[in-house]
């Protein structure tokens, strides 16, 4: 006869990680890797704040320039410089730039 035994663990998370939702942002499952993001996909990632609010709070914003000049000089942020042109992001590498800098950010 099978005996069943249920017992709750506690599990102490440190204090340099967070547990975060399955379905956090509903991007649950979607792979980053080798993913080009648009201005909009930005947008959508960044809980639809206006493209204004990215451009001040990330983009432009001084505080960030060393890791934003990076990455244009690697290809990870492209912009050509003109009005109207379009904005391309590597996905994983900005998902990663937010995740470090998400407490920084004027939410």
């Amino acid at each position: 006869m099978k005996q069943v035994l249920q017992v709750t663990v506690p599990v102490q998370i440190p204090d340099s990680m967070k547990l975060i939702p399955d379905d956090m942002h509903g991007f649950e499952g979607e792979s980053l890797i080798g993913r080009t993001w648009t201005s909009k996909d930005l947008r959508k990632w960044c809980g639809n704040k206006s493209w204004g609010w990215i451009l001040d709070n990330i983009i432009y914003n001084p505080k960030y320039s060393r890791e934003i000049g990076y990455m244009e000089q690697h290809h990870q942020l492209i912009h050509r410089g003109v009005k109207g042109s379009p904005w391309r992001f590597k996905a994983r590498v900005m998902a990663e730039f937010l995740d470090r800098h998400w407490e920084e950010l004027p939410w």
